[in-house]
């Protein structure tokens, strides 16, 4: 079989396919790079034939590679193509699996690779093909894979669930899974997802009207005929005459449980068809709660799914789940995803949960890797804090350290103002273990009640003593990044910060000599060291991407930057790029404080 692997720029696609190569080894398959077999054939990079033909040019070279790639004499190929390959001309019957991160539509800037509009900002040139290429991408992908954020190299248990994932290799996975209608789009989709999930312990399947023709639900049930499933009405039509209908009778017994939705009317026709014990009763506006709750003796089980804004109505609604855990199921939705983290809390603590294949059915359905990485019914979690966390590689970094103590990693989005209203709720679900970044290190140290610092980025909650502890790593993992660049006083003295937030204090104690600017203003800070004349050779880039940042001059052309953030769309990258700078991601830092962060939790286990 021939599996295409398609996915925007700087996804990881070969990263992805020089790791499956290892984790994977087969003689008879051929894990290949399109640009790498193209760069084989001419003895130039990409970024040279980019620059002296063009991109049309390469677009044919890509066009003529793909099409001899596909005459190799291997059994199985598994072939990455470039994110501007253009998907119209692959052919239907070959598997195509979109590599997806959360962080896609974000933006990146690339500091190696061609640029493709130079009259555009990289971000700007990197959203405007992003978006119309997420809709080809999805028009053609027969598979999906989420890729978690984060560097996989050396965490065993990343590499070992990616490898099950992708050699179709799962068992007892749980939870349920919403069938999409793609999965008819093309004849070999349902064999794939059947080979995929059929009889591996997926606990029911949900078959929806308003996705699903009956055709396709009647389809299904006869290709899994061993496994459960629920039947969930969701289009507002007429149904005179349906429930005596052959084929409904058929779906109904067939149907392990059968899904009314309040937002449809009363369940008249469903109490007086389909025994009380088969019934779920949903609701996903929060004006049906009370309407929910007066029809819970008619009915087996409860499910609310409502929009939910805050942790005090998150908490107040865990509460009420938890009250009748056995017969009601909360799943809270969001508009940004925020509530994967609660759902992977309750994997196995409540009838009704859901992962996502492909788009999935809700934004806040966690990936299948989030869900296989979480075991069953966890009692203790932890977490990294944080206002944005999506893009986080906290849970990939400490995987296998949590892994060996059967405890999940979150990533838990804390709006700046939510910190006091989140942490009891999290401290009584379980969380033990957290990864604190901005806007929250502050907030944390009031918290633990530090007695010296004013900002701390790790924290550990002490049961027996019924106490918080935490510290902070920032200092050596910055050492760390700046590799002791700054440590003399008149190299200081050619230093600046750019930003700071929390971190601030830290960097003005490693770098006491050295220029300090807002990056709201601009301008430099009170105290600050520097002159009108003044250009510096090192920037320290501590800004985040917000519309208030302002960018440093271009003429300083400093000859280094150094970033505290290794997000992809930092502004920091963006201004190495535009003077024409060397450039060091926030990634060393970042690791040298997670392996201090895993020290500390460790040394609080042994004490506790």
């Amino acid at each position: 079989m021939i599996t295409l692997i398609i996915g925007h720029r700087g996804t990881g696609k070969t990263e992805l396919i020089k790791r499956m190569s290892l984790t994977m080894q087969n003689p008879n398959v051929a894990y290949l790079d399109l640009d790498d077999e193209i760069e084989k054939r001419i003895g130039k990079t990409i970024r040279e034939l980019f620059m002296e033909h063009g991109e049309a040019y390469f677009r044919e070279m890509e066009r003529q590679m793909f099409l001899e790639v596909l005459q190799k004499p291997y059994k199985d190929i598994f072939l990455v193509l470039g994110a501007g390959f253009d998907v119209s001309i692959i052919p239907n019957d070959l598997h195509v699996l979109w590599v997806k991160r959360q962080t896609d539509l974000d933006g990146r800037i690339f500091l190696n690779r061609p640029r493709l509009n130079p009259d555009m900002t990289p971000l700007q040139e990197f959203i405007k093909r992003a978006s119309p290429r997420e809709v080809r991408y999805q028009a053609v992908a027969d598979e999906v894979y989420l890729m978690p954020e984060g560097v996989f190299e050396h965490h065993h248990q990343v590499l070992n669930l990616e490898r099950r994932i992708l050699s179709h290799q799962l068992q007892n996975i749980g939870g349920g899974v919403t069938v999409l209608a793609s999965t008819f789009e093309k004849l070999h989709r349902l064999p794939m997802f059947k080979e995929r999930y059929a009889g591996r312990g997926v606990e029911y399947f949900e078959l929806r009207d308003d996705f699903l023709s009956e055709e396709n639900i009647l389809h299904f049930i006869g290709e899994f005929p061993q496994d459960k499933f629920i039947f969930s009405f969701r289009a507002a039509k007429d149904r005179a005459g349906w429930w005596k209908s052959e084929s409904a009778q058929f779906l109904l017994n067939k149907a392990t449980w059968i899904d009314w939705p309040l937002e449809l009317g009363a369940p008249t026709d469903v109490l007086e068809n389909i025994p009380k014990e088969k019934i779920i009763l949903s609701a996903h506006e929060s004006a049906h709660f009370l309407d929910l709750q007066k029809l819970e003796s008619e009915v087996a089980h409860l499910k609310f799914a409502p929009l939910i804004d805050s942790f005090k109505d998150l908490s107040r609604l865990h509460h009420w789940q938890q009250e009748q855990d056995e017969t009601r199921s909360f799943i809270p939705r969001s508009t940004d995803g925020r509530w994967t983290w609660y759902r992977l809390r309750q994997k196995g603590q409540q009838l009704i949960n859901f992962w996502r294949e492909g788009e999935g059915s809700a934004g806040d359905q966690p990936s299948l890797f989030q869900w296989m990485m979480t075991p069953t019914r966890p009692s203790n979690f932890a977490a990294v804090l944080g206002d944005p966390v999506v893009h986080s590689f906290t849970p990939v970094e400490h995987s296998d350290f949590f892994f060996e103590r059967n405890i999940p990693v979150f990533a838990i989005r804390i709006a700046r103002d939510e910190w006091d209203q989140a942490m009891p709720l999290l401290q009584e679900m379980g969380l033990q273990y957290a990864a604190v970044t901005a806007p929250h290190k502050e907030p944390a140290a009031k918290w633990c009640q530090h007695p010296t610092l004013s900002a701390v980025n790790t924290l550990y909650y002490n049961k027996k003593q019924v106490k918080w502890q935490g510290t902070s790593t920032d200092e050596a993992g910055f050492i760390e990044l700046i590799e002791g660049v700054g440590m003399l006083a008149p190299l200081q003295k050619e230093i600046v910060v750019w930003g700071g937030g929390g971190t601030l204090p830290m960097i003005e104690k490693v770098l006491p000599h050295a220029s300090y600017y807002s990056a709201r203003t601009g301008e430099p800070r009170d105290g600050s060291k520097a002159s009108a004349d003044f250009v510096p050779k090192v920037i320290v880039w501590a800004a985040p991407r917000v519309d208030e940042t302002y960018m440093p001059p271009a003429d300083w052309k400093p000859a280094m930057v150094f970033d505290l953030n290794y997000k992809e769309d930092s502004v920091g990258r963006e201004y190495a790029q535009l003077c024409g700078a060397n450039y060091e991601s926030g990634l060393k830092m970042f690791i040298a404080q997670a392996q201090l962060q895993r020290v500390f939790w460790k040394e609080c286990e042994e004490k506790a």
